[in-house]
């Protein structure tokens, strides 16, 4: 009886344990994208304000499916190099990317003039918890005066 209780406790720990590595990697993947995207906004806001022009999507197709190739000039492939303890880079081939960085500059939705607003949108190119996608979005708004 003893043994048949451990059991049951060591099949209910195993599937502890797999819960927790496949939300291991979904947190790994959010924290990634956000700080892919954490850096275009900064190397964006780090470019003199004359330097911007508007244009760019944040490719999301709007169709709920494949995101395109984005908009020429607005989008990049990043990996991470688990090797080098997750050096991030921008890569040319899809095949060695884990991440689809966009961005779009537009001016204020408000209407006000010398302002714009960046967006940046990040998504993983590996499915994550539930064979979704992690995708992040982040946007600031920044003035010319």
């Amino acid at each position: 009886m003893a043994a048949l209780i451990l059991l049951i406790a060591i099949v209910f720990v195993a599937q502890l344990f797999l819960t927790a590595m496949q939300q291991n990697q979904t947190s790994r993947q959010y924290t990634h994208a956000t700080a892919i995207a954490q850096s275009k906004l900064e190397e964006l806001n780090a470019l003199p304000i004359e330097k911007l022009s508007y244009g760019g999507a944040l490719g999301d197709g709007g169709d709920g499916g494949e995101d395109g190739p984005g908009v020429q000039g607005y989008f990049e492939f990043i990996a991470i190099d688990s090797v080098e303890n997750g050096k991030i880079g921008v890569v040319e081939d899809r095949e060695k990317a884990n991440y689809m960085r966009f961005w779009q500059i537009e001016p204020d939705p408000e209407g006000w003039l010398g302002v714009y607003r960046i967006s940046v949108r990040v998504v993983a190119l590996r499915n994550g918890e539930g064979g979704k996608r992690e995708e992040v979005t982040l946007a600031t708004v920044r003035s010319q005066f």
